[in-house]
């Protein structure tokens, strides 16, 4: 079992380090093309849209066509075939994967690579167990050990990969001595071999933050309140929008693709911040580029940005979006906060630090796992007690308010749809 955990991370880190390099190769050559063959200055918005809407359209048909369980983020079926509800045909989703999320994360709608990673490295797992004497249980926990390294090499964070699966499948594996191990194994693997082709880079760097003094962490109770409110809010429009657009079929659901895929190319081109993975927002919410009312509109825009994109069943994941949403939100709660308190001092970053992890917590209900992810991927663990606050009070926020967890929410649906038959079983 470590032994193949290992094979499996080795296979994981290559195979998804080939992923994100081929999204940024496309991004970097889609701008190339255009600046180099478009001649019409006036009009440059208009190859922006040409092109991004086929890359949509294609990645959304192929994944209809070829492997509808590849669609979205993928992470939801990958714990319905831990959880022995779902079956998938691995070599089809890991094909169907890379190549539609290529298109559709490099198309630039607001999805992030994390959740085609996680389902690459599910599936990759799957692939490999299956040709060895092992039974369910075991190949379940590989499965398990490789989406966890997909996450850890999504985000160069093997912390978070590990964390991810304890917390987030903690009900389909047995954490025994073995399965321990093997997730470990795997993530830790799958980070030396990142590390090995790319390098040794943190995902959102940001300078060593100061911790905020112990009398000021009343602030991050209120915080906290405010994200369990947003997070609530986030997973019941998510799951509004992915219902509504998977009512659409034939010609009308071509059409609001094509359209959807216009209208992301025209923002690329007036407004880059607001679509796109997210890290150029984060990036330039993080540099104080943009003031209260700039945030604010790019938070609103952002946010449906995010519901559309993942509405359209293109493959892409929802981790990176939500960091960026934290990220604005926490900067406009804090300018909003020294404003009114003239005698708090916490930092605007530190906000914004602590807003990446209080969203993901009230989302996915995985807090430590967003504690260590955001600080793996800023370098900032000095800001635990504040990540600690903020997370557990949005937790219990969302909890008193009757959320659940969305990918919970999306596994249900996706086996609902198994259930009639939409999706055949593989």
């Amino acid at each position: 079992m470590i032994s193949l955990s290992a094979l499996i991370g080795i296979s994981v880190g290559l195979v998804v380090s080939l992923f994100h390099v081929s999204i940024d190769w496309a991004l970097l050559n889609k701008s190339y093309i255009i600046n180099k063959i478009w001649i019409w200055q006036h009009y440059q918005y208009l190859p922006y849209m040409l092109i991004t809407s086929v890359m949509v359209f294609i990645s959304v048909y192929i994944v209809r066509k070829y492997a509808p369980d590849a669609a979205g983020s993928g992470i939801q079926n990958i714990e319905g075939v831990v959880g022995n509800k779902i079956t998938m045909n691995s070599l089809r989703i890991v094909i169907v994967k890379f190549f539609g999320g290529i298109l559709s994360i490099a198309s630039e709608m607001a999805m992030g690579k994390e959740g085609p990673s996680v389902q690459i490295g599910g599936a990759l797992a799957h692939m490999i167990s299956k040709n060895f004497l092992l039974n369910k249980d075991n190949i379940n926990v590989l499965i398990a050990a490789g989406a966890g390294a997909g996450l850890a090499t999504a985000f160069n964070a093997p912390l978070a990969g590990i964390l991810f699966v304890f917390e987030e499948m903690r009900e389909e594996i047995k954490y025994t001595y073995i399965p321990v191990q093997s997730v470990v194994t795997a993530s830790v693997m799958s980070i030396v071999t990142l590390r090995m082709m790319v390098g040794n880079n943190i995902s959102i760097p940001v300078r060593g933050l100061i911790a905020p003094n112990v009398h000021e962490l009343w602030i991050f109770v209120i915080f906290g309140l405010f994200f369990g409110l947003f997070g609530y809010m986030f997973n019941k429009y998510l799951i509004y929008f992915t219902t509504k657009m998977a009512q659409f079929n034939g010609w009308k659901f071509n059409f609001l693709i094509l359209i959807i895929g216009a209208s992301i190319g025209l923002l690329i081109y007036i407004y880059p911040y607001s679509v796109g993975q997210g890290y150029r927002a984060i990036n330039a919410t993080l540099n104080g580029e943009l003031g209260l009312r700039a945030l604010v509109a790019l938070f609103a825009i952002r946010f449906l940005t995010t519901m559309i994109s993942y509405g359209t069943g293109a493959p892409g994941g929802i981790f990176a979006p939500m960091l960026a949403l934290g990220t604005i939100f926490g900067v406009v709660f804090g300018i909003i906060a020294n404003g009114l308190i003239p005698s708090l001092h916490v930092e605007l970053l530190v906000f914004a630090v602590v807003g990446m992890s209080a969203l993901f917590s009230a989302t996915v209900r995985a807090p430590i796992t967003g504690i260590i992810l955001v600080a793996e991927m800023t370098s900032n663990f000095n800001l635990l007690m504040p990540l600690l606050i903020t997370s557990l009070i949005a937790v219990l926020t969302v909890n008193a308010l009757g959320g659940r967890a969305i990918y919970t929410i999306l596994l249900e649906q996706t086996l609902k749809v198994y259930k009639f038959g939409d999706l055949k079983k593989k």
